[in-house]
């Protein structure tokens, strides 16, 4: 990727801006990608230049879930602007706290990463990861951005040391875990190592 197009606004269009990534988190993700995953399956929460990046992963199937239907024809007129291909690409215009239950109901729509880059907020990071895990296969990769919030660092903080996930790559304010199980939730409290150790007696 070259220069990132400024794709967001948040004061109605007085300044635009590129989004949280900048060109070499998207590069490394790009390659992380494709060296594992020939033609994967992306999801994610959010969009932006992230979106961008994995259609230039040649993915066979794209989802992105964001309520914001302007930006994704900001995303559409670049791709074409570049030529690059987003056939693969279904953006779904919503909040993923109600998208995503309907999306996981189908068991065997498995994806092999999936980016957590919505809302940020408690509790939507947990239920945006409840459903995503849900449909991350086994070996699939999990990638959760802004660690610097809090929210997001309670996430992480879990999946750093719960069985099933084994973190992949470290890219500063976001990391990148492997699931190795085929489990599609996590188990009660008791087996999950954060809650104990933090729990009292």
């Amino acid at each position: 990727m070259n220069a990132l197009p400024n794709l967001h606004t948040w004061d109605d269009g007085a300044t635009w801006n590129t989004g949280g990534f900048n060109r070499e988190h998207l590069e490394k993700v790009i390659q992380i990608i494709t060296q594992r995953f020939p033609t994967a399956r992306i999801i994610e929460t959010g969009a932006g230049n992230s979106t961008i990046s994995f259609l230039f992963c040649g993915p066979s199937k794209l989802v992105s879930i964001c309520p914001e239907p302007d930006l994704f024809g900001r995303i559409k007129e670049y791709c074409a602007s570049k030529t690059l291909d987003d056939s693969a690409w279904e953006p779904i215009e919503g909040f993923s706290e109600t998208v995503l239950p309907d999306l996981a109901k189908d068991t065997a729509n498995l994806f092999d990463f999936a980016l957590i880059d919505g809302h940020h907020g408690w509790p939507l990071v947990f239920v945006d990861f409840c459903y995503l895990n849900q449909m991350l296969r086994q070996g699939g990769l999990l990638m959760i951005d802004d660690i610097q919030l809090h929210s997001v660092r309670e996430l992480a903080n879990l999946l750093r040391e719960q069985p099933g996930f084994t973190l992949a790559a470290d890219l500063g304010k976001a990391l990148i875990f492997e699931k190795t199980t085929s489990d599609r939730g996590l188990p009660e409290w008791n087996g999950q190592p954060y809650i104990v150790r933090n729990s009292a007696g």
